[in-house]
């Protein structure tokens, strides 16, 4: 019987453990710091197995990884480096849904010395999208055609049906992830020109998604980096970017200037209720007329949809703050979950869409691939599928020695994509193409 290690149990988790347990008859050992988490997801299945775990138990992680065949990572970033290390140690392969960052990417020199693989992007964004997009560009390349544009989103969100609230937004995965890529940067490029994006929510637009909608996109991460994994033209453009109801990025370019978001700074928010927290954010020595006063300091009409965005969460209300200590961030999100997520009944929605412009010889064409997926009510989110069940697919097929890749890579190649992207499809996620030509 195969074994596998699957460290964290959050929102995304469950379709995985699903998958290994009811799918594949695997045992799987779900390791997590709150084992309630864990044993949520096991939900009694004998061949799941809960283990209270943090990332300092270093000498606890060491065995995990020494007992089972594979170790799927869906912990954050800050953590992989010190599983990557015991990985390699014991010739353990590993499967991340994160980006392949630096901290990751510096392991792949010995990573192929031990004849070990560790597998990244293997979500729904990264993940989903660049396996669709890579088959584009394989097919293009195929047909000697030259590639001169790509756009390329990715979307998690309330479905047009269930989008109610004034933010437009409810959380299908970690909401601190959210606010930790909120003050990321992100570069794409412009006929070969870079872009560097700082404040990434400055930089939004509103794009027309072919056959779904029209929404506002804003830069993620660092588009040019997949030039040379993808094989294209150093002089192209390339634009890889989220998708949100529209309204979204100003929210979050005023959540940045007022602080709400800031991940550094601990405070004690005891005998604090959220009127005296602006109050102080501010710096207004009362918190009469507070709402006024925020609105004033933001250079804003009180009724400005910012404001009554807050307003709605209640962060001016006289209430207590009900977290002792934390970041500006923590206390936002503790308010933003008791109203932004999702009842059982809700359905969520996940869009990826991929455009390319290419030329050939006698014609330029545009081609589309996309796909919209719905959460399933009382059910699995769209979300945890789409993040979940892709790693779970590559990790059977690498424990079937389909794949036999080495070194620290992403799903790029055929022999890796076209499985996971064809399970996928028996899952409901399926890329609808179109060619259009210009």
């Amino acid at each position: 019987m195969k074994k596998v290690a699957v460290l964290g149990a959050g929102y995304v988790v469950k379709p995985m453990i699903d998958y290994f347990i009811d799918g594949c008859s695997y045992e799987v050992i779900v390791a997590t710091r709150t084992v309630s988490k864990a044993e949520k997801v096991i939900a009694g299945r004998s061949l799941g197995i809960p283990i209270s775990w943090t990332i300092d138990q270093v000498d606890v992680l060491e065995t995990i990884i020494q007992e089972v065949d594979i170790v799927v990572v869906m912990i954050p970033r800050s953590c992989h480096a010190i599983v990557a290390e015991l990985c390699l140690r014991y010739k353990t392969p590993m499967i991340t849904t994160d980006f392949k960052h630096p901290g990751i990417a510096c392991f792949d020199e010995e990573a192929k010395k031990q004849d070990t693989l560790i597998l990244t992007e293997l979500g729904e964004d990264p993940g989903l999208d660049n396996m669709g997009l890579k088959q584009m560009i394989d097919e293009v390349h195929s047909l000697n055609g030259k590639i001169t544009k790509i756009d390329s989103y990715g979307a998690g969100l309330p479905s047009f049906e269930y989008n109610r609230n004034p933010w437009g937004y409810k959380f299908s995965w970690d909401p601190n992830g959210l606010m930790r890529s909120a003050v990321s940067p992100a570069t794409y490029q412009i006929d070969g020109k870079v872009i560097e994006a700082t404040n990434k929510f400055e930089h939004h637009r509103l794009v027309d998604i072919h056959g779904i909608g029209t929404f506002e996109t804003y830069p993620s991460n660092d588009s040019t980096r997949y030039l040379k994994e993808f094989g294209l033209n150093e002089n192209i453009s390339i634009y890889k970017g989220l998708l949100r109801f529209i309204g979204y990025s100003n929210t979050m370019i005023n959540l940045l200037k007022i602080k709400l978001i800031e991940n550094t700074e601990e405070r004690n928010f005891e005998d604090t209720t959220y009127s005296q927290f602006i109050a102080n954010l501010i710096g207004s020595s009362t918190t009469e007329y507070i709402k006024n006063k925020f609105a004033k300091a933001l250079n804003m009409d009180v009724n400005d949809d910012f404001v009554e965005k807050l307003d709605w969460l209640g962060i001016f209300d006289n209430v207590q703050v009900s977290i002792n200590s934390g970041t500006n961030s923590n206390l936002l999100v503790d308010l933003m979950l008791k109203k932004l997520e999702y009842e059982p009944y809700e359905e969520d929605m996940i869009i990826v869409h991929n455009e390319m412009t290419v030329e050939f010889s006698d014609r330029k064409e545009k081609r589309i691939s996309s796909m919209l997926v719905d959460g399933i009510p009382y059910g699995d989110s769209a979300m945890a599928r789409a993040v979940s069940l892709p790693p779970a697919i590559a990790a059977k097929l690498i424990l079937e020695e389909k794949i036999k890749s080495t070194g620290v890579c992403m799903p790029t190649t055929k022999d890796m994509y076209e499985p996971i992207l064809q399970e996928m499809e028996t899952f409901g996620f399926a890329f609808k193409k179109e060619t259009i030509v210009l």
